[in-house]
């Protein structure tokens, strides 16, 4: 004797029965659930990603100097955001000995109203944690200015547990500036001039560090330093730095163009000949 007929909803049904298939009407209902939570969820990410207000962020100015002439100049244009020293700027001021040199920092320190990095002259760690804590005891501004060796590593973390801020320079790769930043660095710098002059891409490396810092959310700044140029600075805000430190002439490079200085002169022509 045949077995009687059943539809195909009623044979799912037993195959449910018997655990062999779940039953289409439980199927469809959780499909439906789940693109009912699918749905509310993306609402939420949307409604998230309007309601939380975007952060601008904006390139800041350091001057690469320690002549004080050219640091007032820089501040009297009103974009000024620090300053960065280092031994060779300090002796091309012909300033010698700790005590003169001290003294020179805190001048610094008195015309600007940003941070001025000072750098160490030691290269043991035991030296660079002495020299540094002297200067950043010199005024509020200072941060110390650190190689980025072991040693200078080892420095940026005893001074980050003291919250004395620093900047570990003299970096030419990623890998340096990672530990910079895992170490708790301040500020990093890489040198975007002097990779430029062994045909490597100085600011493609800003580029990168930018890019790795953003990615694992590190808070040290990228201090694009070894500006030669204005074209540099325009490179290294595309680029996503965070400061730029560059010398006078860098600075005032971005105020030329030919059409501004036409076009005044002719504003002032025009002028002349109706009122004069």
């Amino acid at each position: 004797m045949s077995p009687p007929e059943v539809s195909g909803k009623t044979a799912c049904r037993r195959t449910a029965a018997d655990g062999l298939f779940p039953d289409t009407d439980s199927v469809v209902k959780n499909f439906r659930n789940v693109k009912s939570d699918i749905i509310r969820y993306n609402l939420y990410g949307i409604f998230v990603s309007l309601w939380k207000p975007k952060t601008y962020r904006t390139m800041k100015f350091f001057i690469d100097t320690a002549n004080l002439e050219q640091i007032r100049k820089a501040h009297e244009l009103g974009v000024l955001d620090g300053v960065t020293t280092n031994p060779s700027l300090m002796a091309k001021e012909n300033i010698r000995g700790t005590e003169n040199c001290n003294r020179h920092y805190v001048e610094i320190c008195n015309i600007v109203e940003g941070d001025v990095s000072a750098e160490v002259i030691a290269t043991d760690f035991e030296g660079m944690v002495r020299e540094g804590e002297a200067l950043a005891a010199l005024h509020p501004r200072i941060v110390v200015k650190l190689p980025c060796t072991a040693a200078g590593i080892r420095a940026v973390k005893y001074f980050a547990a003291k919250d004395i801020r620093t900047n570990c320079t003299l970096v030419f790769s990623v890998g340096q500036a990672l530990l910079a930043a895992k170490a708790g660095a301040t500020y990093v710098s890489p040198f975007v001039g002097r990779l430029d002059d062994i045909s490597e891409d100085g600011v493609a490396l800003v580029a990168h560090i930018v890019k790795v810092y953003r990615t694992y959310g590190y808070k040290t700044q990228v201090l694009a330093a070894s500006i030669r140029h204005t074209q540099h600075i325009i490179q290294c805000l595309d680029a996503g730095a965070d400061v730029a430190t560059c010398p006078l002439a860098a600075i005032e490079g971005l105020l030329r163009h030919p059409m501004t200085n036409s076009g005044l002169e002719k504003f002032l022509a025009d002028h002349a000949r109706l009122n004069t």
